[in-house]
């Protein structure tokens, strides 16, 4: 399957699925927050709690929110309330819903403000509070797979890249970048897994219903998390640490570390007895996958043979090109 097919069939199972349920979850959200950013303007009168519980929703277990009730008067016209904030929604949790009884005891006086000239729509907890960051710091790990799926899909209708790219150091020698995974997908690694481990904290410390700077400061970690990892995969990147290096004036080869080994090698063009690709089987979410490791024959001084992995390829094409370009300088048989 060609590599533009395959892109489609992609766009078409994958990627057009997934953007549109998450494109529907983000119309809500965003109406939720601007719904609640527009409330902070209402105008506001005392009104009287009058119902604060828990409630128990037996669905696929135990689900619970916080029901609230209470009357208002504007304009001498008496009405009754029941939102708390403009969205409301259920967890496993009771620990919220129970602190949010708390804060509001039968009877007591609180603000509520109401929708000028629709006074019957009225609120008690009005702007942007934590839980809406935390509910965005929930879909962002959502986000980043989508971005990853269109990169992908993208990266299909693309002309082939060159089999073999090569560059120069300052040293003199010649280089080659082996897999190495860019500082992109570093940071979106380390923003969706510090994003999903904040918000299940914040779940667990309550912090979903704590004041706006708890949220801000989580999305500060957040933040922090990703461009952190990116720099340091930058850094690794630009000191050569996936680099395989071919020092002509020493006649010597650097190898970086793969498959076990933990440091890079260097090792003399005399001392390489063989190059060899030699395609594997592998079983990869229980389906067949060939693979084709490039392997270097070094002479011990023992007079040995030992085998130490150079790269690991998903295309044979790939292997065969590295293969013929340090055969071309070291001479080494296949």
């Amino acid at each position: 399957m060609s590599s533009r097919v395959a892109s489609f069939v992609l766009l078409l199972v994958f990627v057009l699925p997934w953007t549109a349920i998450l494109g529907a979850i983000d119309v809500f959200a965003s109406a939720h927050m601007v719904r609640q950013v527009e409330a902070a303007n209402w105008p506001s009168v005392q009104g009287t709690i009058t119902r604060s519980e828990v409630e128990a929703v037996r669905s696929k277990g135990i689900m619970y929110s916080f029901k609230v009730g209470y009357t208002y008067s504007v304009d001498g016209q008496p009405y009754e309330g029941s939102k708390h904030r403009s969205s409301s929604w259920r967890t496993s949790d009771p620990g919220d819903a129970e602190e949010l009884v708390a804060r509001h005891p039968l009877g007591t006086h609180v603000p509520v403000y109401y929708q000028p000239g629709q006074p019957s729509e009225a609120m008690l907890q009005p702007g942007l509070g934590s839980s809406d960051l935390f509910l965005l710091m929930v879909l962002l790990p959502f986000h980043l797979v989508a971005l990853w799926l269109v990169a992908m899909v993208a990266q299909g209708f693309k002309p082939e890249p060159p089999l073999l790219s090569t560059f120069v150091r300052e040293d003199g020698s010649e280089c080659v970048t082996l897999d190495a995974p860019s500082p992109a997908l570093w940071m979106f690694l380390a923003w969706g897994n510090s994003a999903l481990v904040c918000a299940v904290m914040g779940g667990a410390t309550g912090a979903f219903i704590a004041p706006l700077p708890v949220g801000v400061g989580a999305w500060a970690v957040v933040i922090a998390c990703g461009v952190l990892a990116g720099l340091w995969a930058r850094a690794r990147r630009k000191a050569g640490n996936f680099d395989l290096c071919l020092h002509a004036q020493t006649r010597s080869l650097s190898l970086p570390p793969f498959s076990g080994r933990k440091h890079r090698l260097d090792v003399r063009w005399r001392d390489v007895q063989s190059l060899r690709v030699e395609p594997q089987v592998r079983v990869q979410n229980k389906k067949q996958v060939t693979r084709y490791p490039l392997t270097l024959g070094l002479s011990t001084a023992d007079g040995e043979v030992r085998q130490e992995s150079i790269a690991d390829f998903a295309r044979q094409e790939q292997a065969e090109a590295m293969a013929d370009w340090l055969r071309t300088h070291l001479k080494a048989p296949g």
